[in-house]
């Protein structure tokens, strides 16, 4: 329980208090985000399993979460509809139903990057999400703790998470 507050109390001193649109990158002029197969959209019942860290301590070994993938425009946005977080993702990379992505919060003293790399297989998708805290002081990095855990998802729902709660009447 420790360690999920500690983590959970991260998440929620760095997450963005506003809703920023970030870039999804460019490759060869055409748009990552038209690319990501349109089954990855929805809503998903997430289970983690620590594969590797460098200090265990500080992150579960196991976690279940829930994710929506939504898009507007060439934006990406992944949400949590539990804990209300709410961030755009940059697409990395797409090869057929495998997925790239990253999303960077930066804090004053602190920065996460989540790296997810996923692979589409009809209802579910697994892979793995790689997250890398490294903290600072006075400008320079004092320590850097990596977990890698491998994920399954199982699909819950539709597009977004407005098809759970709206109808499209």
């Amino acid at each position: 329980m420790k360690k999920f507050l500690m983590l959970f109390l991260i998440l929620i001193f760095w997450l963005p208090t506003g809703y920023s649109h970030a870039q999804t990158l460019l490759k060869t002029g055409i748009s990552l985000s038209d690319q990501v197969p349109k089954g990855f959209f929805g809503s998903w019942k997430i289970i983690s399993v620590m594969t590797y860290s460098n200090n265990s301590k500080i992150f579960n070994e196991i976690t279940t979460d829930y994710w929506n993938l939504s898009k507007e425009n060439d934006v990406i946005t992944l949400s949590n509809p539990v804990s209300g977080a709410e961030a755009s993702v940059n697409i990395e990379d797409v090869k057929g139903n495998r997925i790239k992505f990253t999303h960077v919060t930066r804090g004053k003293n602190a920065t996460m990057t989540e790296t997810p790399t996923l692979t589409l297989n009809g209802e579910n998708f697994s892979g793995t999400d790689k997250i890398v805290i490294e903290k600072f002081k006075n400008g320079e990095k004092i320590s850097e703790d990596v977990v890698i855990y491998k994920i399954t998802a199982k699909k819950l729902s539709g597009n977004s998470a407005r098809t759970i709660f709206m109808s499209t009447n």
